[in-house]
Formats: structure tokens, C-alpha cells, sequence
């Protein structure tokens, strides 16, 4: 099996398209918990769980993490698929503060 990330959206409504790979993503947890410190952001165990977030909170972050990863592709490992998934967050985090509802981050396994 492989690991995934993916955003969640509260109340989506029929035929919201929310899809995403985050395998990427999910593989490069442990090189975003040491860029976590450096961009001033909560590492990956803080923003990965089953409550459901403002998007305001989330997008600054995400977008820390995108912007950190384009100037330093070298800080994890598939960069430009580790970015792709991260514009897919920021994406969806977008729509989630568009439709005015929350977000959350999980693991799929």
C-alpha cells in the first residue's frame, strides 16, 4: 500500500472536485518537519489530524512550504511532484475559504 495525503472539505457540495495525489507529499513528511522550524510553521503531526480547520489558518502555511520547496528543491526529496501536491493543497485549502466552510488534512493509507 502507499501513503497519501489529502485535504478534506467540510459540506462539499455534489460533484466538488477535490482530488489530489499527495503521495508525493506524504513521503516527504519527515524533510517538511525539518523545514517546519525554518519557515516558522507547525510540523506535519500538528496539521495532520481529524479537526477541522479555518482556511485562513491554513493557507499561510501551505503557501510557507510551497514557497520554501520552489527556492530549495533540494530540501525534499521528488521536488517538483512534492510541489505539485502542495499547489493542490493550497488549491483546495482556496476553495474551502471560497465556499466558506473548513478544511482538514488526513492520511490515507
Amino acid at each position: 500500500m502507499s501513503l497519501a495525503l489529502f485535504i478534506s472539505i467540510k459540506d462539499k457540495p455534489d460533484g466538488f472536485e477535490d482530488y489530489m495525489c499527495g503521495k508525493y507529499f506524504a513521503h516527504a513528511w519527515d524533510a517538511l518537519d525539518v523545514i517546519a522550524p525554518i519557515i516558522n510553521v507547525p510540523v506535519m503531526n500538528k496539521l495532520c489530524n481529524s479537526a477541522w480547520k479555518n482556511p485562513d489558518k491554513g493557507l499561510p502555511i501551505f503557501k510557507k512550504y510551497l514557497d520554501y520547496i520552489r527556492q530549495n528543491p533540494s530540501s525534499v526529496p521528488d521536488s517538483l511532484e512534492v510541489i505539485d501536491d502542495l499547489e493542490d493543497v493550497v488549491r483546495l485549502i482556496g476553495e474551502a475559504k471560497r465556499l466558506n466552510t473548513k478544511w482538514r488534512l488526513l492520511l490515507d493509507y
